[in-house]
């Protein structure tokens, strides 16, 4: 049997090598991922990193609406 993660394709790293941590939020301000996320990246299956890739999306637009 196939699982979804399994269906899914693998994402590049959306690193852009100028790490920005906000210490209020906790996520680097260059590519919207918290420390644990930068750190078990390479860990991932396509399905984490898709869910990561999606609270990025959310934490952008959430950082545009207050700054």
């Amino acid at each position: 049997m196939t699982s979804h993660a399994d269906t899914l394709p693998d994402v590049e790293s959306p690193c852009t090598m100028s790490c920005v941590v906000d210490q209020q939020h906790g996520y680097c301000l260059s590519c919207w991922r918290t420390m644990d996320e930068i750190s078990f990246w390479h860990r991932y299956n396509p399905a984490q990193k898709h869910a990561v890739l999606a609270q990025i999306e959310i934490r952008r637009a959430a950082h545009a609406t207050t700054h």
